[in-house]
């Protein structure tokens, strides 16, 4: 039993779906205007093309399942992917790295109708080629009824790296709070007020902010913080909704760069605006090593920790 793949109904996590010349859907996390906003060098296109956050979700009362797709460019070398069946423990697949044309394949656990999530591998550009259920299965796509969580930031909450996609923290967090979510977050990204203004235009209601190490590591110096701070935030409060600003995450390889008056920047910034929610990266996790997959990024444990942070944080705010 194949399911039509351009049925826009079947996906989470998506700003653009549109039907390919080769009758096979085209999905980015990304409008136009952010893509064309990340498309400054091959590096940044390459991350903002990936699938991060990119989901499908249905009910179906099938026994096996079938997903394709083709493997094109990729951010990190990272081949995991989370199946989640409600009522049932998450499955994560570890994909043959070097095949191009990747084949999930298994078996569903539970019976009857159930809810099924397939989480895409988030650090990679893919083309979705068919899905199949087992013959005569049901099968059926979810309205959306939750509120929508915005993730705008840099590689850190993109996923980078994380072993598959559910582990990434904003997604954790959006689970926890039973929140949809679009993540637009691109690795080596900076605060910037056109991304919020870009960002501004789509449909969410709670955003999350979290940039910060970059900017220090670039350098791009605490004017320009002050002044692209200003403007996200202004962005991303219009119309009343609610914005959370993530502060930086302590930064095994800071050296002898300034972080912490960045950081004291965008909380002077943020101060500001009655909208605006501080939550302290510092708080969220600690410098040790056993953290980070590397000197700036955190592995699944640090990923955790953060999420288990943000939920305690949230959860009695915004969880439903």
């Amino acid at each position: 039993m194949h399911i039509d793949l351009n049925n826009c109904a079947l996906y989470r996590g998506v700003t653009q779906c549109l039907p390919g010349g080769d009758g096979l859907p085209r999905l980015s996390r990304m409008s136009a205007k952010l893509a064309e906003l990340y498309n400054y060098n091959e590096a940044a296109a390459i991350r903002a093309a990936c699938a991060t956050g990119v989901r499908l979700l249905f009910e179906t009362d099938a026994t096996m399942l079938e997903l394709r797709w083709r493997s094109l460019r990729m951010a990190r070398e990272v081949h995991g992917c989370d199946i989640e069946v409600a009522g049932e423990p998450m499955l994560t697949l570890l994909l043959d790295e070097n095949d191009d044309n990747a084949c999930l394949q298994l078996q569903l656990p539970g019976k009857g109708m159930r809810r099924v999530t397939i989480y895409l591998p988030h650090l990679r550009e893919l083309q979705l080629e068919s899905l199949r259920l087992n013959d005569g299965a049901s099968f059926k796509t979810i309205k959306e009824n939750r509120a929508r969580l915005l993730l705008s930031g840099d590689s850190i909450l993109q996923g980078m790296t994380t072993s598959s996609p559910a582990k990434a923290y904003g997604t954790v967090l959006a689970n926890a709070l039973n929140m949809d979510y679009l993540n637009i977050a691109v690795g080596g990204a900076v605060m910037n007020g056109a991304v919020a203004r870009a960002a501004a235009e789509l449909d969410w209601d709670l955003a999350l902010l979290a940039f910060g190490v970059n900017d220090c590591s670039q350098q791009i110096g605490l004017h320009r913080e002050k002044k692209e701070a200003e403007a996200s935030l202004q962005a991303l409060c219009a119309g009343g909704r609610q914005v959370l600003l993530f502060t930086p995450l302590p930064w095994p390889g800071e050296g002898d760069k300034n972080l912490q008056e960045y950081i004291d920047c965008q909380i002077e910034v943020a101060e500001r605006f009655p909208g605006v929610m501080i939550l302290q990266g510092y708080e969220a996790l600690s410098i040790a090593q056993e953290n980070f997959i590397d000197s700036c990024h955190p592995n699944d444990l640090g990923n955790r920790k953060i999420a288990e942070y943000l939920i305690a944080k949230l959860k009695p705010l915004f969880g439903s």
